[in-house]
């Protein structure tokens, strides 16, 4: 293991093809990099629905670093006329376009530096329900069907509409941990220490904020969309060797320390962009904005 320092940025969310204010963002975060290239670039999902996922990882294509990412749910969306179901696009057509466009593809095995000691373990992750199933029992007894129609009180989760697969979400919820499970075992049996990258927050504390109770039944909704206790079992586990846990999703910015790992939502939403930009062995944390984040 060598004493050099590493250089890792970290972005997540970028849903290329959005256009307006994100995509300027998004070039200006690029162009950032250009500047300042990392040692590796990591994408945290959420990365650019159908034929937008590439043309955002061409954006990256001339950086002289080593890529990685995990899909985010955007990123498995299809329409119902599609050939292709969302678990094909998970399991054969993302990778191969990260394989096409120089990029790891996390979910599919672990990116080892074992020359610095340390691997990046990466996931889509999922959600179960599990963060909220009990209040959601206790405190409105007659809506646990809205679990799986995903129907608010106003609106409806896009994962209804255009996540088509023949699986559940506590089927692929249960099979992603596995998956992170034997990827960490693997990574951790040839380095000291691991950084874990997923798009859903693997916390709970790095999800969405807190609300005071009582909570409403959208509040316990988009709790019950955004992780699972599975995965915080597994990490929980393993927590001596997980340096950084770092996710997506919510488009908001959070940090906190969980059983001796530093967890970071990175934040930015489709308006604006963040980067954080980590600095190992030590494991200083530097953050970047792209774009206002007014709306």
């Amino acid at each position: 293991m060598t004493s050099a320092a590493l250089q890792i940025a970290i972005t997540a969310d970028l849903h290329w093809g959005h256009g307006g204010r994100g995509e300027e963002a998004t070039r200006l975060l690029v162009a950032f990099l250009r500047e300042r290239t990392p040692d590796v670039l990591i994408l945290a999902g959420d990365i650019g629905t159908g034929e937008y996922f590439a043309d955002c990882l061409q954006l990256f294509a001339d950086l002289p670093c080593r890529k990685a990412l995990v899909p985010g749910n955007h990123d498995l969306w299809v329409r119902s006329d599609s050939p292709r179901d969302s678990l094909q696009l998970y399991e054969e057509d993302l990778p191969a376009l990260c394989r096409e466009f120089g990029f790891h593809y996390l979910d599919g095995g672990p990116l080892m530096l074992p020359e610095f000691g340390l691997a990046v373990a990466g996931s889509i992750n999922w959600y179960d329900y599990s963060w909220s199933l009990e209040a959601l029992r206790r405190d409105y007894p007659r809506e646990e069907k809205r679990l799986t129609t995903k129907q608010f009180t106003r609106g409806r989760h896009n994962d209804a509409n255009f996540v088509r697969w023949p699986l559940d979400d506590i089927r692929f919820t249960a099979r992603v941990v596995r998956q992170l499970d034997r990827h960490l075992h693997r990574a951790l049996e040839e380095v000291e220490r691991v950084f874990v990258v997923a798009h859903h927050p693997p916390l709970r504390c790095i999800s969405f904020p807190e609300k005071s109770p009582p909570l409403t039944l959208d509040d316990l909704l988009w709790e019950a969309f955004g992780g699972n206790r599975s995965m915080e079992e597994l990490l929980a586990g393993l927590a001596d060797r997980i340096a950084f846990a770092f996710c997506g999703h919510t488009h908001r910015q959070r940090a906190a320390d969980w059983h001796g790992i530093r967890g970071y939502n990175v934040g930015g939403d489709y308006h604006y962009k963040r980067l954080l930009w980590v600095h190992w062995p030590c494991g200083e944390i530097a953050e970047h904005q792209f774009g206002d984040a007014a709306r």
